[in-house]
């Protein structure tokens, strides 16, 4: 049985390693309520996997099943408890819950053991006791200083597997990042959706006055500061379409001034050196070109740059402040934030600057635009009220949405896969870093650290 389970398993190293840590159907008519999205399964009926819809906010969140992974020895024997085995099912188990579409049962309820569940599969009819709708059984295996999760994602009410066994391999050192994989294989699994926990945030990290540059895990672990000793201010990371580089501000030569972080290699170098103000630094999606905000022709213009040769294009043409620039996920379309009407507001020009059109009509300011991965959304920081919300509308501007309702919400960043977006709150003296879904539910607090703020984040890509 053994030997059956484990050819089932796909096998995928992450080849994680030293420099990775500085980058360091379901029931025919199946319906699960989640607290924020509705859950549509969608089943042909000669498969097992399940495919599920996202569409809006609605019911219960899914009852997921996720015992201890087992250890294993040199033959594949079953050893018993592990430590890295628990600690891969607890971050699993974070990952999923604060997605708020997961829900993990309790082990303590749990009627078949690990060892059980590993060696044999699953006993459907005490798990459906359970109402588990999926069982996770897992195991690790330790070689030297590499470690191997191995694991099977089961359809409760079907009776079968969900995909095949997949086996993920990592340094000891990064578990965190093995369980971050594995989580985003369940979430991708359930949802036919590209999950977002092995992913980065880089941000300002900041205590009393001192502000630097520092980058961690998408769920606060594993914080590294990058710019801690120096003593001049940084702003606005901006990381590149392969997570391999930043952009970020610096005022190290007491200009604003557009430097380079590459991360991997632990060198920085500035991006340019023109007159007056250098700002607002972002990414074509081909990692080929940088947009941003220049005052060399004595007014806030938006300039395109080619990385390779240098080669600077004017894209923007007005006596108002144009700032911001956000590319589309498909590198065709730029959006902005400009003045031009007498207040701030989001507008959509070609990546050539032609075809400017406004696309945020309503209030007297809306900020700080940011397009979604999937090209569906922008979201964007609205003011009104003597507040300031994040809020979405599409490319077109036809369809707005506030999503979140405090006095000073800013920066919003997408997730890699266009489900969330992550913001900074000023509360009082101190700014924290916060998450929230498309539909404006599971707002989390992101945390970066003891007695830390947080502001001006950037989401990384999926890190593989």
């Amino acid at each position: 049985m053994m030997l059956a389970k484990l050819s089932q398993i796909s096998g995928l190293s992450l080849g994680w390693s030293m420099r990775s840590h500085v980058r360091g159907g379901w029931r025919a008519a199946w319906r699960i309520g989640l607290a924020w999205l509705c859950w549509l399964a969608v089943i042909a009926p000669a498969q097992a996997e399940l495919v599920i819809d996202i569409r809006e906010a609605g019911l219960k969140r899914l009852p997921i099943a996720l015992p201890a992974f087992v250890d294993l020895g040199a033959q594949g024997e079953v050893l018993g408890g592990n430590r890295m085995g628990q600690q891969l099912v607890n971050v699993i188990t974070s990952d999923l819950e604060r997605s708020g579409l997961f829900r993990a049962l309790d082990p303590r309820a749990f009627m078949q053991d690990s060892a059980s569940l590993w060696r044999a599969g699953p006993d459907y009819r005490v798990w459906r006791q359970l109402n588990a709708e999926a069982i996770l059984s897992g195991a690790v295996q330790q070689n030297g200083e590499e470690l191997t999760a191995s694991f099977f994602l089961y359809d409760t009410f079907q009776g079968k597997l969900i995909g095949k066994g997949k086996r993920f391999s990592a340094p000891l050192k990064d578990v965190r990042h093995l369980a971050h994989r594995i989580s985003d294989e369940i979430y991708s699994r359930l949802t036919g959706e590209s999950g977002y926990f092995s992913s980065r945030i880089a941000f300002i990290a900041q205590k009393g006055r001192h502000k630097w540059l520092a980058m961690m895990d998408q769920d606060g672990a594993n914080r590294l500061d990058l710019t801690y000793e120096d003593n001049f201010l940084v702003l606005t990371p901006r990381f590149s379409p392969n997570g391999e580089n930043l952009f970020y501000i610096s005022y190290e030569t007491s200009q604003p001034r557009i430097f380079r972080w590459m991360i991997y290699q632990g060198k920085r170098f500035q991006q340019g050196e023109y007159p007056g103000l250098n700002s607002a630094p972002s990414w074509s999606p081909d990692g080929r070109r940088m947009a941003m905000t220049l005052t060399k022709d004595g007014n806030a213009e938006i300039y395109s740059k080619d990385l390779q040769s240098g080669e600077l294009h004017r894209l923007t043409f007005n006596p108002a402040i144009d700032t911001s620039p956000s590319w589309s996920p498909d590198g065709r379309q730029i959006v902005f934030n400009s003045d031009r009407a007498g207040t701030p507001q989001v507008y959509v020009m070609n990546a050539d600057g032609s075809n400017v059109r406004r696309i945020t009509y309503d209030g007297r300011y809306n900020s700080a635009p940011a397009w979604s991965p999937r090209g569906d959304l922008i979201a964007y920081v609205k003011g009104g009220d003597g507040r300031f919300r994040i809020a979405v509308t599409d490319p077109s501007g036809n369809r707005t949405r506030i999503l979140t309702d405090s006095w000073m919400d800013e920066s919003p960043t997408w997730s890699p896969n266009g489900r969330v977006i992550l913001f900074s709150r000023q509360s009082g003296d101190m700014t924290r870093l916060y998450t929230i879904d498309l539909t404006g539910h599971n707002e989390q607090p992101v945390p970066v650290g003891d007695g830390l703020g947080g502001s001006d984040p950037s989401w990384s890509p999926l890190i593989r």
